[in-house]
Parts: C-alpha cells; structure tokens; sequence
C-alpha cells in the first residue's frame, strides 16, 4: 500500500525465465500484488513463476496463450488488467527496463496535475539507440497530426492508471497494437486526465521480442486506420 492507494503490477511474461526470479525479488514492498501474465513461452517461464508464488504471497502468474501474428502482448496485459485488484494499477515490460519503484513520484505528480492516467514517456533520451528514437517519433508525429494528441512516446510500455478508467479504455487490440491503443483511447475518454510523466529506462534483461521495422510499419497502419474507424 501507498499513500492509502493499494497497488497491482501487472508484467505481461514470455521467455524471462532467466532473469524472472531476480525481476520478481526486485519488486519494491509498497505493490500489493504482482500480477505475472506469461503469453506462449517456450521455455520455463510459467513453471518457474508457478514456484516463485509460495515464496512470494503477493505474487499471482496467469497464463494467457492467445496471439495475433504469434504477438500476445495485448492479450496479456487486458487478462491482467482484468485480474487486478488494486485501486491503483502499474503495467509495465517484464525485462528490467522501466523503474517500477519510480511509482511514488509518478503518483506524487498524478495528484498534482489530477491525472487519472498517465503513459510514462523515456524520451528524450541518451540511452536508446537512435533508430528506435527515430521510429517513436515518426509515430508520434502521425499521432500529432491525426489526433491532435502531442506525445513524446507513443509506444512506452509502462502506465500508471486508476481502476476505475479501466471501462473507458476500450481494449480490444491483442498484439502490439495495445501500446498506442491504450494512450489513444485514454486521452479519447479522459481529456485533461490523461498525461505523460518522465521516466529513465533502463538496461534491459533478456533479449528483445520485437521485429523493430515489421512492428513499426503495423503501428503506422494502425494508428491510422483507428482515426477513421467508428469508436464506441
């Protein structure tokens, strides 16, 4: 608990076995409960997130095998957002990167600015290399220009958000597509309660899951597609 909020983790997991129980005791005391959601892993992730529950009563791993062109990452993060019982829920990437013991100064700065949602942006950064910069500002920029939305990052994998957004959110993408989705769909239904905080990624374990091109040429299609398709 903090600041009388109760807090859910939710890490969508695939093939992380080799760093997961490291990941896992690294996990600051104020999250409530962790929420493992591992998506078509072959190797011993779920079966090691299995065993890492009876040393660690806060810990629950779920699995959720669906995938879209082999990608579940949406269908991860929608079955744990599902599950969470916190009043406060924390998604973030399953390999190191993201400063999930950051959330105090993020919720800090939610309450200031009234926020009910916030994306956490990495950019501007030194520490990523410069296609990827490249890529996420290309999208952010498209962003800009069909939605009037300004982004710093469009594709940040770590959100901070009330459980009580949750039904205006409106997830439905299963793969990748999540990412934007769910900032698109916040600021859509929140307006002014929808925001970025400035966050520093870190060194990242494991290796990535990404096709960074295939992945980026999907996003462009799809964040266009979405300005023209009838929203519920």
């Amino acid at each position: 608990m903090l600041d009388n909020h109760t807090l859910s983790l939710i890490m969508p997991c695939r093939n992380e076995e080799g760093h997961l129980a490291s990941l896992i005791n690294a996990v600051p005391a104020f999250y409530d409960e962790i929420i493992l959601v591992c998506n078509a892993s072959t190797d011993g992730t779920y079966r090691l997130a299995r065993s890492l529950e009876s040393g660690t009563p806060r810990l629950r791993t779920i699995r959720d095998d669906r995938t879209i062109n082999g990608i579940g990452y949406g269908f991860a993060h929608m079955t744990g957002i599902d599950a969470a019982s916190g009043d406060i829920i924390v998604c973030a990437d399953s390999d190191g990167t993201y400063p999930i013991d950051d959330v105090p100064r993020i919720l800090d700065d939610m309450t200031r600015r009234n926020l009910a949602f916030v994306s956490c942006s990495r950019y501007p950064a030194d520490n990523i290399p410069w296609k990827l910069q490249l890529g996420v500002r290309t999208l952010n920029a498209e962003i800009l220009m069909l939605y009037g939305l300004r982004l710093h990052d469009s594709l940040s994998g770590m959100w901070v958000f009330h459980r009580s957004v949750v039904p205006s959110l409106h997830l439905t993408e299963g793969d990748w597509n999540l990412s934007p989705q769910i900032k698109l769909n916040a600021y859509r239904y929140l307006g002014r309660r929808f925001g970025e905080v400035r966050i520093r990624q870190r060194v990242r374990s494991g290796s990535s899951k990404q096709r960074y091109l295939v992945t980026g040429l999907r996003h462009l299609i799809w964040i266009a597609k979405n300005r023209f398709t009838p929203q519920v």
